[in-house]
């Protein structure tokens, strides 16, 4: 066999069944009845490709229950979104979702809370305090620093009002 030959089977180009292991690491179970063919020329990879996307079952690392990660979405990731093909999701879809509202919650939090401190309109103290409060509901501790902030634009409004 020729060595293009050997690496093109090694990774698994004509057989689903020969990918190299770590492109689904941590999969409870692979699905190779739904084996969807890649377009390669789309994606992000250092040594080799992705040849294939099919559904596979991973944990996720927020909840604990199992989700599929499915060929379609996978084609999405690597060959639409262009995310580096080792890359693999840790979270379920809900999970991931719950992320980044929480995520979009802090980046919101840190723009306002330096205004939202000193002198600004009522309706940003009330916003920041309703950020807050949404974190408190999403996290399951929310920084003490934060509960402070909370209780100091609390007493700002308390007086304006």
């Amino acid at each position: 066999m020729s060595v293009s030959g050997f690496i093109s089977s090694s990774f698994g180009e004509t057989n689903p069944k020969r990918m190299p292991s770590h492109l689904f690491s941590g999969a409870q179970h692979l699905d190779y009845e739904t084996a969807a063919k890649a377009d390669i020329s789309k994606q992000h990879y250092t040594v080799c490709p992705r040849h294939w996307y099919l559904d596979a079952t991973f944990v996720c690392a927020d909840c604990g229950r199992e989700f599929v990660f499915t060929s379609k979405e996978q084609r999405f990731w690597y060959e639409d979104m262009r995310f580096w093909i080792e890359s693999l999701p840790r979270r379920c879809a809900q999970c991931r979702k719950a992320e980044r509202t929480r995520l979009e919650l802090r980046k919101r939090y840190d723009a306002l809370i330096g205004g939202a401190l000193g002198q600004c309109p009522i309706e940003t103290k009330m916003q920041v305090v309703e950020i807050i409060n949404e974190l408190e509901l999403a996290e399951d501790q929310i920084p003490e620093r934060m509960i402070e902030n909370r209780s100091r634009l609390y007493g700002q409004l308390s007086k304006a009002g």
